[in-house]
């Protein structure tokens, strides 16, 4: 039934019933905003959960990988080059990649608090939280590029020309990561 219709309908009511007719379009609209609600809070879980999933990231592998690579992985790979060239390759590289570390990991202390807000529910945004997300996840692309497609291939040729090198980090990497002997036993 149109606008138009409704209205001819409503003259016909007792003036009582009048005040009525047409009640119900603002209840109705806000309805709209209810239906949509479900869709709103699943938005909102999601947002918790990968917020709580990127605390984690962050706070208990990212950091714990950048330590990683620059005490074991980045000294093995100086302490195995063959000359002063080689040194002064792998340096460049090294300093660009603890360079990278610093600098996502700074981005990623000013940008934690918000993360953890929106990790209790509280979701914080504003332009400036925005703007320093993608500018972390953008860093740490660039910086994983790096590393993949240039360090890791020459840190592979640096320690496997002698296997002793090669075996010597993955032992360092595997006590870190052990865990502690236990003093009750």
């Amino acid at each position: 039934m149109d606008k138009q219709a409704a209205v001819s309908d409503r003259k016909g009511l007792h003036a009582p019933l009048r005040q009525f007719c047409g009640a119900h379009e603002g209840i109705l609209d806000r309805l709209q905003e209810l239906n949509a609600l479900p869709e709103l809070a699943a938005f909102l879980q999601r947002a918790r959960a990968g917020a709580a999933a990127t605390l984690d990231l962050f706070d208990h592998v990212v950091l714990r990988h950048h330590a990683e690579e620059e005490q074991e992985l980045f000294v093995s790979v100086l302490r195995s080059c063959r000359d002063a060239r080689e040194s002064h390759q792998v340096r460049q590289l090294v300093d660009q990649l603890t360079n990278g570390h610093r600098q996502i990991e700074a981005l990623w202390s000013h940008v934690r608090p918000a993360v953890a807000l929106t990790a209790a529910g509280k979701p914080h945004r504003d332009q400036a939280f925005e703007d320093e997300v993608h500018e972390l996840v953008r860093l740490y692309r660039e910086h994983a590029r790096l590393e993949e497609e240039v360090f890791l291939p020459l840190a592979d040729q640096i320690l496997g020309r002698d296997p002793n090198h090669m075996a010597a980090l993955d032992l360092s990497i595997h006590l870190r990561r052990a865990p502690a002997p236990s003093a009750y036993i």
